[in-house]
């Protein structure tokens, strides 16, 4: 599996997320074999006030998918957050981690220490 998270203006979303999916025999909506779920988050608040309302509300509209294979048609609107506090499916942060380290290998989530000593520091 790979968990991929996704940005889109509102008009573009409405592009693509018909293409995602496709109808079966009976009708019903299904996902495309390369998908295996879908997430639509919507508009994420970036900061709130003292009273919890939203003072800074994205104007992208944010999609995280568990993937069964790449989707060529998606990399260019893959985003990669900062991992803590991120939603993930099933509560599985190492998907999204994995992701995320392979872009940003440096990035201090994704250091391991070599010893417990390193640990310490």
């Amino acid at each position: 599996m790979i968990f991929k998270k996704y940005e889109f203006t509102d008009e573009k979303w409405a592009t693509i997320r018909p293409t995602l999916y496709k109808e079966d025999e009976e009708g019903n909506e299904k996902l495309i074999p390369s998908i295996n779920a879908i997430v639509e988050i919507g508009h994420i608040c970036k900061a709130f006030d003292e009273e919890g309302t939203c003072t800074d509300l994205s104007t992208m509209y944010s999609v995280d998918m568990l993937l069964n294979e790449e989707v060529e048609s998606l990399e260019d609107y893959e985003v990669y957050p900062d991992p803590v506090g991120v939603h993930t499916f099933a509560g599985d942060d190492s998907l999204y981690l994995k992701a995320y380290c392979e872009m940003f290998p440096e990035s201090v989530f994704c250091l391991i220490p070599e010893s417990d000593e390193d640990l310490a520091e």
